[in-house]
């Protein structure tokens, strides 16, 4: 159990599998919450998400269950749900993403949980919400993307729609859950009760939309996928330099000013009508982007790379996994960091994004192993 971090004391049952829900339960272990991860005996699916391994581990698995405890119980025995029970009445989160009615049917429902324990902040993470037409359908990252219109706008414009390539509404959905939980323990602090939360891939894949979402219910119109590029601002996309491709993003008019007459040398670009405001550079994208590449054809992707970073013009390296992860910018902003596991030592992991500078968040410690806690929990909280 940590003794760092914001949360310490706060107490969180996860019965989280896959994704999303185990997400919420990671960030709040970062912050210090004494996390107890629940298993079948059989173990989370994302425990055979292999290859690759690391001793026979899941990848996935590891990253996702950072910072937690684990127990594993069959939650359908009255031993499992008495267990469970006397946990409950101490807990102050529950995170799960079963099917609607699974906990209920188990005797675990929020209604059971809340009379026991009226403390008790629950969340319940699902695909389309615990009500509706659709509150029985499974959810899943890649089916999100699709229904909810984000996997229309990605892909090149000419070529099919394309699924971001990382299960991002999972983890946006699991960031979501905590921060709503967040916010239910601070309500808390002035109620002294608990409250229900729900959160769903849907949704949050709608809400991902951002501007384009606002702009289709705003002024009515289908917005379409710009490939790497912008419908909101130009030059912007990945571009080809005499040795490799980066990605470029102007977005005022001074930047681009600055752009044309110190980085490119082609003050004449700046003052060319086609390309005098935004606007304009919008209409002649496809002209604009032929000046372009004829120019940044002349120099190695390096050289750019430092001119532009010289005049404060956004453009980066278009990075591998490994790269990203292994570059100075990881190492400047501490990124990786070393996380001690029961059987397979020191494994590299990430910490969070964010830093906290009177309740930092906890060093990582490496995933359970199946039931690894059981006797521990078992003992501290029931």
């Amino acid at each position: 159990m940590s003794t760092v971090g914001p949360y310490v004391g706060i107490k969180v049952l996860d019965f989280g599998q896959v994704m999303a829900a185990p997400y919420a339960g990671m960030i709040l272990a970062d912050l210090g919450a004494d996390v107890v991860k629940i298993e079948s005996p059989s173990g989370d699916a994302t425990r055979n998400y292999t290859p690759p391994d690391v001793g026979g581990e899941s990848p996935y698995y590891l990253f996702v269950n950072r910072n937690k405890r684990g127990i594993a119980i069959d939650l359908k025995s009255e031993d499992g749900r008495a267990a469970i029970l006397a946990m409950a009445e101490t807990a102050d989160v529950v995170i799960e993403n079963f099917r609607a009615g699974t906990m209920d049917r188990m005797g675990l429902g929020y209604e059971v949980l809340q009379e026991l324990n009226p403390h008790l902040i629950y969340a319940a993470v699902s695909g389309y919400g615990r009500k509706g037409p659709f509150s029985n359908k499974a959810g899943y990252d890649p089916i999100a993307q699709a229904e909810s219109g984000l996997m229309s706008m990605c892909g090149e414009p000419d070529g099919p729609p394309t699924r971001i390539g990382i299960s991002v509404i999972d983890m946006i959905t699991g960031t979501f859950a905590a921060q709503a939980i967040s916010a239910a323990l601070y309500a808390r602090r002035d109620t002294g009760t608990g409250q229900y939360i729900e959160a769903n891939l849907f949704a949050t894949a709608a809400n991902m939309l951002g501007n384009f979402g606002a702009q289709s219910l705003m002024v009515g119109d289908n917005p379409h996928r710009a490939g790497s590029g912008s419908q909101a601002a130009q030059p912007a996309g990945v571009y080809l330099s005499a040795d490799g491709e980066f990605m470029l993003t102007i977005g005022n008019e001074g930047m681009y000013q600055r752009f044309c007459e110190n980085v490119i040398e082609r003050p004449d670009m700046a003052g060319d009508e086609r390309f005098a405001t935004n606007t304009h550079r919008l209409i002649n994208k496809l002209a604009l982007t032929e000046e372009l590449n004829a120019v940044f054809a002349t120099r190695s992707n390096a050289e750019w790379l430092e001119r532009m970073n010289a005049y404060g013009i956004p453009a980066g390296e278009i990075n591998s996994v490994h790269g990203a992860l292994n570059s100075p910018m990881a190492e400047a902003t501490n990124l990786v960091a070393m996380a001690p596991h029961t059987t397979l030592g020191e494994l590299r992991t990430m910490m969070p994004s964010f830093r906290l500078s009177a309740t930092p968040v906890r060093d990582p410690i490496g995933a359970p192993l199946l039931g690894e806690h059981t006797r521990d929990v078992l003992r501290d909280w029931a």
